[in-house]
């Protein structure tokens, strides 16, 4: 479920990876090998909050990947 804070929406991981049809680790190794670059924030918990500009970021790299 997306979170708003502060007037911008955040996905978790998974939610980010299910928007660009790839799985979670996919994207945790896309990050992990600089394909794309780590969520700017983190929760409380140290979850990944991904803005909306960073998933159609991943979005744009998931369709190139295909």
């Amino acid at each position: 479920m997306p979170r708003v804070l502060q007037g911008t929406t955040y996905l978790l991981a998974q939610e980010a990876a299910k928007s660009a049809g790839i799985s979670k680790a996919t994207l945790l190794r896309w990050i992990e090998q600089e394909i794309v670059r780590d969520a700017a924030k983190r929760d409380r918990n140290g979850w990944r909050l991904f803005s909306e500009a960073e998933v159609e970021a991943i979005v744009r790299v998931a369709q190139r990947e295909k």
